[in-house]
């Protein structure tokens, strides 16, 4: 068995992390010999303890790589270890770095200059909207965008980069070769032809609650900044913040509706000293980074036209949490059939939804003035003409 062959055994076997391989490789100085030495060996290294010592002595590791490299080829994926020079940069510098990555897609040195965008998997319209629009932006000036595949601000950030030309990533809370959330599947073929799936877990590892958590210091080693948009007080996108600031990466937040749940998180790490983000020259300031293109070369973002009279008034009282009508009436001191004719003018103006129980929010992304609702495909067909 080659060296690399030994990695990926290792990183198979039962019980032993990133510390732990750290830890065996220090002593034996490669992985092979790590495979071959005795239990007592093994058990003699200081935080290696019996379980995990016979585990490795009994681990098969030459048919386990045989099937574990057949089932890589049929799915298109390959794997490099932390000694290979192709292995993310950035990642390398983090404490306890994954001993093994497996990629769906390319690995491209460009990919150095990444920013990550994670958030609610239970976003709003304004949430996915802001994360479509940063990534896009960000993903348009030569940035890389990292994320990890949920649902909600993760997918929108993914698709923004996409719709962008530009280059994305995901990284797994699973093995390479599961698609979690399985609706996600075309998403992450789109990704992986323009960027890479990246899983740091054996072929066939479950998307199992607690391997989220560890991912998420994948995305922020990855990463030169994470960027919170829409976080609860109790979101995995502030374990992702917390290990950001832990690697001396830049933490941004986008600010939301006041008082509202999704909002206290990012607002918390405002607060906290996170840098308030309203757009992506907040982002490349901060970093200081040069951009592949100028400003000018971007189509600028259309701002929101003036609404004034019953309709402005009315728009003023809706953001991303839903606001009933009786509220939007007194709100606004205007006859009943005059705030349901202002809303329903205002939504076929793609700038209100309706939702259940006759309430209302607003519907537009507030950086491109466009409907988030679909906004994404129609403004890419725009960008094309």
């Amino acid at each position: 068995m080659q060296e690399q062959e030994a990695w990926l055994a290792l990183n198979m076997v039962p019980h032993v992390g990133p510390a732990a391989f750290a830890l065996l490789l220090e002593r034996f100085g490669s992985v092979r010999r790590i495979l071959k030495a005795p239990l007592k060996a093994l058990e003699s290294v200081h935080g290696i303890g019996p379980v995990t010592a016979r585990a490795i002595c009994s681990f098969p590791a030459e048919e386990t790589v045989a099937r574990e490299r057949k089932r890589m080829a049929a799915r298109g994926l390959r794997f490099i270890t932390l000694r290979d020079a192709e292995y993310p940069a950035l990642l390398r510098e983090i404490a306890q770095p994954p001993p093994v990555l497996y990629i769906r897609g390319t690995w491209e040195d460009r990919d150095r200059r990444a920013v990550a965008i994670v958030g609610s998997r239970n976003a709003t319209p304004y949430g996915r909207g802001v994360s479509d629009r940063l990534a896009f932006d960000l993903a348009m000036r030569g940035l890389t965008i990292v994320s990890g595949l949920a649902r909600g601000i993760d997918a929108a950030a993914h698709r923004g980069a996409l719709r962008a030309g530009g280059r994305t990533i995901a990284v797994l809370g699973s093995g390479a070769d599961i698609t979690y959330p399985a609706e996600h599947e075309t998403l992450a073929k789109a990704i992986a032809a323009q960027g890479a799936l990246l899983s740091e877990f054996p072929l066939g590892t479950a998307p199992l609650k607690g391997n989220f958590p560890q991912r998420n210091r994948l995305i922020s080693g990855l990463s030169l900044g994470v960027i919170v948009v829409q976080a609860s007080v109790e979101s995995g996108a502030l374990i992702t913040a917390n290990h950001a600031l832990e690697q001396g990466r830049e933490v941004f937040a986008v600010p939301g509706m006041a008082k509202g749940r999704l909002s206290q998180g990012s607002h918390r790490l405002i607060k906290a000293g996170a840098k308030l983000t309203e757009g992506w020259e907040d982002v490349v300031e901060e970093l200081r980074i040069p951009t592949d293109m100028p400003p000018e070369a971007v189509a600028p973002m259309p701002s929101l036209p003036p609404l004034e009279g019953e309709e402005g008034r009315v728009l003023e009282l809706l953001g991303e949490e839903p606001v009933h009508i009786d509220a939007v009436i007194a709100g606004a001191k205007l006859p009943a059939p005059a705030v349901a004719a202002s809303l329903l003018a205002l939504e076929m103006k793609g700038w209100v939804k309706q939702l259940t129980g006759k309430t209302f929010v607003r519907a537009t992304d507030p950086w491109s003035g466009q409907q988030s609702a679909g906004s994404g495909q129609q403004e890419g067909k725009r960008r094309s003409k």
